[in-house]
């Protein structure tokens, strides 16, 4: 049937056969109706997995699956990745098989075919190599970008650019471009066009004081930018964009960046900029956004819009700065240990309902447990006289069963992408927040899984079968190696400042993450006590060292004799000194004489 037939079908019409052979009925009329037509193609040419699905069945998960393995991109809608798996099926159907043959072998079409399309795969990424490689000799990085066929710009979101990226690093990563003599040169080609794109060049290099080393200062305009609107992703409200919420215009800044999340005055939900929903300022309607975005001047990707913009950056004050560090470094600290409550309460959770099945669910359907019926998702409420047990003996409509069990996957499946849309917030606030407090390693623990994942990825940093201690002590060797470790030498710092103050509230696993990332090894047998006080233990001894620096001073005479009074509340049982004296009063001092016989070059400073 040509597709004229369908746009002459009423929007019901076309509803009801989709419905009838097992499809979604959500869309447009346009939609609805090409849907049809792909989904009436696969019943006739009884288009199946090689598993024995029906192709226009298919869920997500599945459909990625399948599709990934023949070469087709599983980034898209579900309409978009099913199309181009039932057109990719249509052509490998065997010629010499007529469609009533092809209708229980098609499904292995990707397995008959896969010599040739293996060929043929290997032509188009040695073809997509090669051109990779002479872009990036002509410094072309968006023409990189643009080989995977999706129409990127420099003023793409960092959400698009991301998509054109992951559309060509399955076919040109190392594992998948096997043949090429240059694939890890391709892919890191790859790479950098996505990161010189999708991060520009802000940070700028500025003297604070004569003679003192140089800080990074974030250096761009606010032309052409704005306050973007961003709303709560539950009750649509605006968020901050009244004095009543008491906010500050530069909160702007750490809610965008990803150092900071908020609560919605009206709802009190808490949200963060990757959960947030933010309005492009030219046609008021919604974008994807990263945090990647906040120096970027882009467009929401419409083609009916089509109008670049920036985000504003407020002035902060240098106090402000220094109390919002303060902030979210604790704020991290809790975070992390609410983190683990609930991987604890969730692990416990996985554990009671590891034999649950449906025959349980039926049992608690008959003892008044369950609201709702097991198989066919009729309530309670809506049943006439019927009881649990003469319902369930008759329930055997095989539509209604089918329609819920549909309904129940949709809901499982909206459930896991608002659970990886918080974990990719949570990832985002913890690289956010340890890059806010200078990026350095003692600060590593502040990282999640998935951040630091990301880290070794970048650092070419292998992480199958790593934990989260062995992660990072993997990058805090390379970080050393490559001599990027930021050393600060504040006054009084030291090691004290730098350890969490919730140690003994942590778990073990979370120790062993900051010893890690303060270069500590700890045993595989060690306890949670054990490794607390070999932390403390360095604590101490790096303090001793700092206070124990000498200062380069050169003097004259043969001999000389320095008295060192140091003041204590306190009798110490260890006396590094040749002579004591005491004095009266609550406190006692010590003195320490050192003698010398030669010129010396050192003056002990306290």
């Amino acid at each position: 049937m040509t597709r004229r037939y369908y746009q002459k079908m009423k929007a019901a019409e076309v509803k009801k056969c989709l419905k009838d052979i097992g499809m979604v009925q959500s869309g447009d009329k346009p939609t609805l109706e090409y849907r049809l037509q792909k989904g009436q193609e696969s019943v006739k040419f009884g288009l199946k997995t090689p598993d024995g699905d029906a192709v226009h069945l298919l869920k997500m998960p599945k459909l990625r699956k399948h599709a990934s393995r023949v070469g087709i991109s599983p980034i898209g809608t579900l309409d978009e990745i099913m199309f181009a798996y039932i057109d990719y099926l249509k052509k490998n159907i065997p010629s010499n098989s007529s469609s009533g043959d092809a209708k229980g072998d098609v499904g292995q079409a990707d397995k008959g075919s896969s010599s040739g399309g293996v060929n043929d795969r290997e032509k188009n990424a040695a073809m997509l190599s090669d051109k990779v490689l002479q872009l990036d000799e002509e410094d072309d990085f968006i023409g990189i970008l643009k080989l995977g066929g999706m129409n990127v710009t420099t003023s793409s979101s960092v959400a698009v650019l991301r998509k054109a990226y992951l559309k060509l690093s399955l076919m040109l990563h190392p594992d998948k471009n096997k043949t090429h003599p240059e694939a890890t040169k391709v892919f890191q080609a790859l790479v950098n066009a996505y990161e010189r794109i999708s991060q520009p060049e802000i940070v700028e290099e500025v003297v604070v004081k004569k003679g003192k080393k140089k800080a990074a200062a974030i250096s761009r305009s606010n032309e052409g930018c704005f306050r973007t609107t961003v709303k709560c992703p539950r009750c649509k409200n605006p968020w901050s964009e009244s004095k009543v919420e008491g906010n500050p215009e530069y909160f702007y800044n750490f809610l965008m960046t990803g150092i900071k999340s908020f609560n919605c005055a009206t709802c009190l939900l808490d949200f963060g900029c990757m959960t947030a929903i933010h309005v492009c300022p030219f046609c008021k309607k919604s974008f994807e956004y990263h945090p990647s975005d906040f120096h970027r001047k882009i467009t929401c990707g419409r083609e009916s819009c089509g109008k670049q913009f920036g985000f504003y950056l407020f002035h902060c004050s240098d106090r402000a700065l220094k109390n919002m560090k303060i902030e979210v470094q604790q704020l991290r600290e809790r975070q992390m240990k609410s983190t683990e409550q609930k991987r604890r309460r969730a692990e416990s959770f996985r554990r009671r309902c590891r034999d649950c099945d449906d025959s349980n669910a039926e049992t608690a359907f008959l003892m008044g447990l369950a609201n709702e019926c097991p198989r066919c998702g009729i309530s309670l409420a809506d049943m006439e006289e019927t009881d649990e047990i003469d319902h369930l003996r008759n329930c055997n409509d095989e539509r209604q069963i089918t329609e819920n069990k549909r309904k129940k996957e949709a809901a499982k499946e909206k459930k896991n992408k608002k659970k990886q849309r918080q974990e990719l917030q949570e990832d985002v606030t913890a690289k956010a927040t340890w890059d806010f407090l200078g990026a350095s390693n003692e600060n590593m623990w502040m990282l999640t899984d998935g951040a630091l994942k990301k880290e070794c990825a970048e650092q070419g940093i292998d992480t199958k079968g790593k934990k989260n201690d062995e992660m990072i002590s993997s990058l805090v060797s390379r970080r050393k190696s490559q001599a990027l470790t930021k050393f600060t030498a504040t006054e009084g710092g030291g090691v004290k400042d730098k350890l969490p103050s919730n140690l003994y509230s942590m778990t073990e696993t979370q120790l062993r993450a900051v010893a890690a990332s303060h270069g500590i090894k700890v045993g595989s047998n060690s306890r949670k006590i054990d490794i607390i006080e070999l932390l403390q233990s360095k604590q101490e001894s790096t303090l001793l060292l700092t206070a124990g620096n000498v200062k380069t001073k050169k003097k004259s005479g043969t001999s000389k004799k320095e008295s060192i009074e140091i003041g204590s509340d306190s009798e110490s049982d260890y006396e590094p000194v040749v002579k004591r004296r005491k004095k009266s009063g609550a406190s006692k001092k010590k003195s320490i004489v050192i003698e010398s016989d030669s010129e010396s070059e050192y003056e002990p400073e306290y």
